[in-house]
Order: structure tokens, then C-alpha cells, then sequence
């Protein structure tokens, strides 16, 4: 397999591409340890480091995990799954120990901090992996089955699975996608709206040309369409109404009503 230390970072960065088809080549434990340690270097809020890894190789594990969602077909298409929780677990035995209340976890903050510092880690890890030549692919899909996961993982209180991270030696990688241009996303002092909408239509423009959603239309069913709009499958099919389709579906596959009870019944609070 070829390794990638030679690339820069910022190669590395600019050459990502999900990958999500695989060689069935294995992920050697002592690449999988550099990976998982490189998550562990990522920032952290107050050091709290409010996250955990489960590495998941049984094949049956991961067939499984692929079952429950369309989304996570990389589950068992890959070597090595990386289960990418949030835990909140650890700062409750810190509270035990000292001897004081978790007070914070009451508050939304404290989930948000979880969240993001999970993604820092996360991130470390699918960087550490493309280094070394892997192929990755997130799968967040998981979170639509979080109950059941958490009980085959054996979740304790405060913790749950945030991402599944996919690895091993790609048999063929996508093309990098291009993103919304920088004019779009970098501003200075101030947001300026009038750049971002004239970066999103010029962005939608692109992805057309580029025929990347040819055959890949998001359904019409569910989408919540305001009064007086007519929509039809004929209609200029890019990056804005992908995503329009998307952000306006009522499917409760895709909104996932019910998080927010799986959470609050796994120990987290939203004050």
C-alpha cells in the first residue's frame, strides 16, 4: 500500500475524497494505534476530552451495524470501524471521585462541547488514517439507530456513538468534490450575505456542469413544499435543490424526531 508521509498537510487536506469501496486489505493494530492516538492529540475544551473510540473488526459486528441503516454500508465494507462517541461517562466518575456534582452536564453547553470535541478527534483520526495511505469515510447515519447501538456497544449513561469512521485501503477513490468558492465562505470583520448568495448560485452552477447528481435526485416525497411552488423531477437538479430537497424533508428517517428523548433518556440534559 502506498504511504503518504511525503504529501504536506495541506496536500493531504486538499486531496480528501470519501472512499467507499475497499480492497478487503487489513488495517495493521499498530496503524490502527497511530490513529487512534492521533485523536486523542486533538483540541479539547478545558482538557475535558469528553470522548471515547470502539474499534470494531468482527465482521459480524460491522455486518450487523450495516444492517440497520442504507447509510452505513461501509460498516461492513471496510476492515476497520472506529465507533466515534461522545462520553460524558469519564467526567462523571472525575465528579464521583472528587466528591462534587456534575453540575454542567445540566446545560446544553456542555452537550455542544461534547459534540465538538468529538468532531476535533474524529477528524484527527480520518487525517492520521489518509496519511498513512487508508482510505476513510464517515458514517453518520448510525445516529438514526443510536438506541440500538448504544445497547451493542454497551453504552453507559452520557455516552453515545457520534460517527462511525470507515478505514482501510481504498479500491478506488471519487474524485475530489469541489465546495462552495472561499468568497462564499471567508469573510472579513463582518458576514457579508450578498457574497454568500452569489458563492451559493455559483457553486449550484458547478455542480451541475459537473453531473455529479445525475441519477441521484433526492425524492420529492417528503419534501415540504411552500404554498403556490411547483416542483418537478424535470426541474435544474444541482447543489441547491439537493440540498433544498433534503433540509425540507419530513421523513422522520431523515429529521430523527425522537434524538432528542434517546438523549435525554441516556442521561444528557438540554437547560
Amino acid at each position: 500500500m502506498e504511504r503518504k508521509e511525503s504529501l504536506s498537510t495541506l496536500d493531504l487536506i486538499n486531496s480528501h475524497s470519501s472512499v467507499r469501496h475497499f480492497t478487503g486489505q487489513d488495517v495493521p493494530v499498530e496503524d490502527e494505534k497511530l490513529i487512534v492516538n492521533a485523536a486523542r492529540m486533538a483540541s479539547s475544551s478545558c482538557n475535558l476530552q469528553p470522548y471515547s473510540i470502539i474499534s470494531v473488526r468482527n465482521p459480524d459486528t460491522r455486518r450487523k451495524i450495516a444492517a440497520l441503516s442504507e447509510g452505513a454500508a461501509m460498516a461492513e465494507m471496510a476492515p476497520l470501524l472506529l465507533m466515534i462517541c461522545v462520553d460524558q461517562h469519564k467526567l462523571d466518575v472525575v465528579a464521583r471521585i472528587s466528591g462534587v456534582e456534575y453540575y454542567k452536564s445540566n446545560f446544553l453547553d456542555s452537550f455542544i462541547i461534547g459534540v465538538s470535541d468529538t468532531s476535533l478527534a474524529a477528524q484527527n483520526a480520518a487525517l492520521a488514517a489518509e496519511s498513512l495511505g487508508y482510505g476513510i469515510c464517515y458514517i453518520g447515519s448510525i445516529r438514526g439507530k443510536m438506541e440500538e447501538l448504544r445497547s451493542m456497544f454497551k453504552l453507559p449513561d452520557k455516552v453515545f456513538p457520534l460517527y462511525g469512521l470507515a478505514i482501510g485501503v481504498p479500491a478506488r477513490k471519487n474524485p475530489v468534490k469541489p465546495r462552495i468558492p472561499l468568497e462564499g465562505t471567508w469573510f472579513h470583520e463582518v458576514y457579508d450575505e450578498k457574497a454568500a448568495e452569489n458563492a451559493v448560485r455559483e457553486y449550484d452552477r458547478s455542480m451541475i456542469s459537473s453531473g455529479v447528481y445525475d441519477g441521484r435526485h433526492f425524492t420529492l416525497d417528503y419534501c415540504r413544499i411552500k404554498p403556490g411552488v411547483k416542483k418537478s423531477d424535470q426541474d435544474s437538479y444541482g447543489w441547491i435543490e439537493h440540498s433544498a430537497r433534503r433540509i425540507s424533508s419530513t421523513n422522520p428517517g431523515d429529521i430523527r424526531p425522537d434524538m432528542r428523548g434517546i438523549l435525554e433518556k441516556a442521561g444528557f440534559k438540554f437547560e
